[in-house]
């Protein structure tokens, strides 16, 4: 039975840096390697430490290849920064402790309608997103016909986002339980883990994020014409029996 005590070692990090880590909008595979990276720098009262791909490989479970991906992705944001080292010393990584020079895009500014500027007879800013009549002669109010505000976007993509855990190797599919269950349902769990890496390595190759992953495995299934078996093997175990 695990039985973690602090006084069997602890990682000192501060709540500042930790918070800011919280709100990074990065994969789950990033994330897993940042906290390892953690472990092997605060974890031992250092800002740096020599870490080689094997030893993040055995300690996180992931292929070197995966890993290495990950770490130029981490380094290019600037969350990280990697030194190398000469001869067989193993690469040294430290964590970029000032969070205000991360490179990292807010999640919900990749899929939702930017604001544009419209100046008319004295107005100030106003957000135009989509709506077909704006009011003018001074007046800031935006007529809303049915559509939502950039804010109530946002925040129902943010909601939805907090409901859905991110799959695939690089992370890039976000569905929640009730998604991949449904789709399991629908398609068989062989079919929707084959089309959920497809679509995690296209968003990675591709860097153009989805709204909805679960309509897109829907719609990519569905053009390839992937039905769920309806083999029951339950059917034949009197054949099975008798040999």
């Amino acid at each position: 039975m695990a039985n973690p005590q602090l006084s069997n070692g602890y990682t000192k990090i501060a709540n500042e840096l930790l918070e800011a880590i919280c709100r990074l909008n990065i994969s789950g595979n990033e994330m897993r390697i940042l906290l390892y990276i953690i472990r092997r720098t605060y974890g031992f009262n250092r800002t740096y430490s020599e870490i080689s791909l094997s030893e993040i490989s055995t300690a996180i479970g992931m292929r070197n290849e995966h890993i290495s991906r990950a770490l130029k992705r981490l380094s290019s944001k600037n969350i990280i920064e990697i030194h190398s080292n000469k001869g067989v010393k193993p690469q040294t990584i430290s964590i970029v402790k000032n969070y205000e020079k991360w490179a990292v895009d807010n999640c919900a500014s990749l899929l939702l309608p930017k604001m544009a500027t419209v100046a008319k007879n004295g107005n100030t800013t106003i957000a135009k997103i989509g709506n077909p009549t704006i009011a003018e002669n001074g007046n800031t109010t935006i007529a809303k016909i049915g559509n939502p505000t950039y804010k109530e976007k946002k925040e129902n993509f943010k909601e939805r986002v907090k409901e859905r855990t991110p799959r695939g190797d690089y992370g890039n599919v976000f569905l929640s339980d009730d998604e991949i269950n449904k789709l399991n349902q629908d398609y068989g769990e062989d079919n929707i883990r084959t089309y959920i890496q497809k679509v995690d390595n296209y968003v990675q190759s591709k860097g153009r994020p989805y709204s909805d992953y679960a309509a897109t495995l829907r719609s990519w299934l569905d053009k390839d014409g992937i039905k769920k078996s309806d083999f029951d093997a339950s059917k034949y175990d009197f054949v099975i029996n008798d040999f």
